[in-house]
């Protein structure tokens, strides 16, 4: 940095003596002739206006978290069980303690110690190795997705990403994995107990209703990995908010900057300096209560309004 300061203070010296020597050899210039009234070559472009008619944090919501399969937004009902690996152990533990923090915040479950993970996150120098280790052993994780995506789904192409699993529950409770099998995946009901019975009967719900079909959409794993190197600028709290945040909800979209306020631009391609908060904001506790707070059996339009009217709820708190 020190030697690219030097070469740009050397051109800027250059160019102003260059200036200098133009202004002493340069003949008395002629009157310049009258002001035009008119400019050419110019083109202003007005801001474009918001459109009123389109509440930003409803579309923060469309575009940014995904639906399930079932068109509904998938939250943990399982107690959240965090395991944290790569880092130097007081780190792995500070990213797991204010991941639970912010888990038992927006009122998700938390579980006990001693319980098996089902939020994973591994820091690693050399993460594309981790992932295709990931994909031999426990492809499950990944849930559904079509083969064509394979390569998309497998291939590590940002600071840290995010794979999530889900299934679906019943009228009576029995649930399905959201996998790319041919056949329904039906779980036995235990958190981890997977891979599932392809010969157990299928999920139902209730027909009859707009509003609800009588089933819900749930998360089962989280899966964040995390590249050691491109995060080791950052301040390990602002990750550790990052991470929370992204492990507690599915997500989309994360590689554009967003218009709200959120921890989420961290790690977007296309944000200035002031856009990336360093902490979970506001709107991000808002969303995240909003979604452990919904009727998880709701059909997912109202279940998208449920959140937003949350997040606006937050923005007008001082």
């Amino acid at each position: 940095m020190a030697k690219l300061n030097a070469t740009l203070a050397a051109a800027l010296a250059l160019l102003a003596a260059s200036s200098a020597l133009a202004r002493e050899t340069d003949p008395t210039p002629a009157a310049s002739p009258a002001p035009a009234n008119t400019v050419s070559g110019v083109a202003v472009t007005a801001p474009q206006k918001p459109d009123p008619l389109v509440d930003k944090t409803t579309e923060f919501v469309r575009r940014r978290l995904p639906t399930s399969r079932n068109e509904q937004y998938a939250r943990f009902r399982d107690p959240i069980c965090v395991k944290v690996q790569g880092l130097p152990e007081a780190f792995d533990a500070f990213v797991a303690k204010r991941l639970v923090e912010v888990a038992r915040q927006v009122n998700a479950p938390v579980s006990a110690a001693g319980c098996t993970p089902n939020v994973n996150v591994i820091f690693s120098a050399k993460p594309q190795a981790q992932l295709d280790d990931i994909a031999k052993r426990r492809d499950v994780l990944f849930g559904f997705h079509f083969r064509a995506e394979d390569k998309q789904v497998f291939t590590f192409r940002r600071p840290i990403q995010s794979w999530y699993l889900t299934r679906t529950v019943g009228t009576d409770g029995a649930n399905m994995l959201e996998l790319n099998t041919g056949a329904p995946c039906i779980g036995t009901g235990a958190p981890g107990s997977f891979p599932c019975d392809l010969k157990a009967p299928p999920v139902k719900g209730k027909l009859g209703s707009r509003l609800s079909n009588d089933m819900s959409s749930e998360l089962v794993h989280s899966l964040i990995l995390a590249d050691a190197n491109k995060v080791a600028g950052e301040k390990i709290d602002a990750v550790a908010d990052y991470i929370a945040v992204l492990a507690l909800s599915r997500w989309q979209g994360l590689e554009r900057c967003s218009g709200l306020a959120t921890i989420l631009n961290l790690m977007a391609d296309d944000c200035d300096a002031q856009d990336r908060p360093e902490a979970a904001t506001p709107s991000d506790l808002a969303l995240l209560s909003g979604l452990y707070s919904i009727d998880p059996r709701e059909a997912g339009m109202l279940q998208r309004a449920s959140i937003a009217s949350a997040m606006r709820k937050a923005d007008k708190t001082p």
